[in-house]
């Protein structure tokens, strides 16, 4: 297929740069320089694959983000390239009822395609984009989040994660790409480090790192110090709240089998243990002789978790056949459930043994999944 001709200039440009981008003096703010090989060669591996994607509403700029190259397939000798960035290409907010009627892909070579949005889903601010080529394009690692946090008193004072290529820990260094520029080739690199903090939104299933990227940066990967893409990003003015990629995954699982968005719901919000206070922690250590799980921080009123007897602050240690470390693990044990009941081994401080709950885990409509 034959690139698109239309490039970000004239109007185009100087607009995209007032709402979305940043002037000269400004750029150096978001570029880095370290010395530490592995962290280079992680942005070389992955930053072919970083494009910037424009939206269009009656001919005028829409919404400018970024987006990677997750999938790239010969279909009868041309290339079908599947792009993961945000939802917000759509309509910006699930308040608005404008909508982009057009997108354009800029590649790191500033060669512009027209994309088709093949799926998407607003409560997560996910989609996915497809163009044709004719040539493969570079692809991205995805590398799915190992979130727990041990207090297990054997372990390093560090209270680091189990050990693996893909575990997330309090101050592991992240960078969180873009494409910037007036002509989509202006890479954005963002270093900082990966925190269990929640971030201001609404949705629990958000990570944060302080990597403090463009509104540009929306849609583009988080990586880890290898290369990998363990996370899709947002926009806060301190922060980088990111979407991980074992959510990503399964939501485009699920809709590749409804092709409509579609997710579990408990109604109820979870949290890390470790965020008790050291008495608190401590009593349920030596009581329950427990080093990881996750904390109930909310429970709605008329949910599927009230209904079952879930209360706040019980502690979540199994969910089915699933032992539960983390938020991650939990969600994840949540999705094999869609539809089903399923039992919960939960603790309470005012209770000395382990409870046994049933819940339903409810699927919600398409039309109770925007935010």
């Amino acid at each position: 297929m034959t690139p698109t001709k239309r490039r970000l200039e004239g109007p185009f440009k100087r607009r995209l740069e007032e709402r979305f981008w940043f002037g000269p003096s400004q750029r150096r703010r978001y570029d880095f320089d370290v010395t530490d090989p592995n962290i280079r060669r992680a942005v070389l591996k992955v930053s072919p694959a970083v494009i910037s994607v424009v939206s269009f509403a009656g001919g005028d700029i829409f919404l400018v983000a970024s987006g990677t190259i997750i999938k790239c397939e010969d279909v009868n000798g041309t290339y079908s390239s599947s792009i993961l960035t945000c939802a917000s290409l759509l309509r910006p907010s699930t308040d608005s009822n404008t909508m982009g009627d057009n997108i354009e892909v800029f590649l790191v070579d500033g060669k512009s395609f027209n994309g088709c949005m093949s799926a998407h889903d607003h409560h997560y601010n996910i989609a996915i984009i497809k163009i044709t080529s004719d040539v493969a394009l570079p692809t991205v690692s995805l590398a799915t989040v190992d979130d727990s946090i041990s207090t297990d008193l054997s372990e390093s004072p560090s209270l680091r994660c189990p050990s693996s290529s893909v575990s997330l820990c309090n101050g592991d260094s992240v960078v969180a790409l873009g494409r910037l520029g007036s002509d989509a080739t202006e890479l954005m690199a963002a270093l900082g480090k990966f925190s269990h903090e929640r971030c201001k939104f609404d949705y629990r299933e958000l990570f944060r790192a302080n990597c403090e990227i463009r509104k540009a940066g929306v849609g583009g990967p988080l990586i880890n110090c290898h290369g990998e893409v363990i996370g899709l990003n947002f926009y806060d003015s301190y922060c980088t709240p990111f979407l991980p990629i074992n959510i990503v995954l399964k939501c485009l699982k699920r809709f590749e089998r409804n092709r409509e968005p579609r997710r579990p719901w408990l109604g109820m919000d979870l949290t890390y243990l470790c965020v008790l206070s050291i008495g608190k922690l401590e009593k349920i250590m030596s009581k329950f002789n427990i080093s990881s799980s996750v904390l109930v921080q909310e429970v709605v009123k008329g949910s599927p978790a009230e209904q079952a007897g879930i209360l706040k602050d019980d502690i979540i240690v199994q969910f089915g056949d699933n032992s539960v470390r983390s938020v991650l693990e939990f969600y994840n044990a949540m999705w094999k459930k869609v539809g089903k009941s399923a039992e919960l081994v939960v603790i309470r401080e005012s209770s000395s043994t382990h409870l046994k709950l049933k819940v339903f885990v409810e699927e919600t409509s398409p039309d109770k999944a925007n935010r």
